[in-house]
């Protein structure tokens, strides 16, 4: 197919708009898209990167899913209902026209998974970069915070941990772990687990995108609390275990990130209910007032460290 400079911008829009889901009266195609909500409005922006983001073997088609995913994610760890995304595509001018409309299949295909639609969005010429904007709905729910963790409660976890990193580390040593590379290149919001905790009523919740380590510390210090982690209650994700020939499961577990499950905190008054609403989860520690982070492991006790990934920042 013909490159993005052969096509030009209002072509190739034209051309997705063909290929995606109309789902709102008033969206793609017009200045702006129009949403009727019925409650508070949930908006979450993040952006991921051709330089960044895109391990090898992945294709453009997972390439889009991420970027939606990544800011699905966020609007489930808020307990809001999806509504729709906008997506704007920085790419070079000699990327093949098909490698655009793959990104956008995945786009759509991720936000249909959530219950979504895509909304707009915009083309332009750059280094390879996809920025969305993703809107959800409280519908008269409360939103989850960082910041509402309190002493005694209990702390968990949606789904495992450690399976993207696991992925990440099955490509680059050409070992086949389908699972964990799936985790990695094709996360999975939370989305229905993200309503269920709001229903719940649970404390705070946040995704763990960055990693477990990461997700701790914010909370602890939004919340004012510290919190005890046990390492041996923290589910382990496919592929973890066999990785550690090459790298440690505390990194893995602890620090990698690129997975898209939940931490959340709930009085333990309300384990019984959260149990009935039917909500899959791992308990893995409990809040306190020390104002610090711990993993408890063997016996021993270690404060937790700050190893997730951070833009901008020297990790040489």
């Amino acid at each position: 197919m013909a490159s993005l400079r052969d096509v030009g911008e209002r072509a190739l829009i034209s051309n997705m708009m063909k290929r995606i889901r109309k789902v709102e009266k008033y969206g793609p195609g017009d200045d702006a898209a129009i949403v009727r909500m019925g409650g508070d409005t949930v908006l979450s922006t993040d952006i991921v990167t051709f330089a960044r983001h895109m391990p090898k073997g992945m294709t453009y088609e997972e390439f889009g899913w991420m970027s939606a995913a990544v800011n699905f994610s966020d609007i489930a760890s808020m307990g809001a209902d999806p509504v729709g995304i906008l997506v704007s595509f920085a790419m070079p001018a000699d990327l093949d026209e098909s490698s655009l409309y793959e990104m956008m299949d995945g786009v759509d295909q991720c936000a249909e998974f959530c219950g979504a639609s895509i909304l707009g969005g915009d083309t332009k010429t750059g280094e390879g970069l996809i920025c969305c904007t993703a809107v959800g709905d409280m519908y008269g729910r409360n939103p989850l915070t960082r910041s509402g963790a309190q002493q005694g409660d209990v702390v968990a976890v949606t789904g495992t941990l450690g399976s993207a990193a696991a992925g990440f580390y099955a490509i680059e040593h050409g070992i086949d772990e389908k699972d964990a590379i799936s985790s990695l290149k094709t996360p999975i919001p939370r989305m229905k687990e993200g309503v269920m905790l709001a229903q719940c009523s649970v404390t705070s919740c946040m995704d763990i995108s960055d990693g477990l380590s990461t997700t701790v510390l914010e909370v602890c210090s939004k919340s004012g609390v510290g919190m005890d982690i046990l390492w041996e209650s923290l589910p382990v994700g496919a592929g973890v275990e066999r990785m550690t020939e090459f790298v440690s499961k505390e990194h893995m577990m602890l620090d990698f990130g690129g997975e898209y499950e939940l931490m959340f905190t709930f009085n333990r008054d309300d384990l019984e209910r959260l149990y009935d609403s039917g909500l899959e989860f791992t308990i893995i520690g409990r809040v306190n007032d020390s104002g610090q982070a711990n993993i408890l492991k063997d016996g021993s006790i270690t404060e937790v460290r700050n190893g997730g990934y951070e833009h901008f920042k020297d990790r040489s």
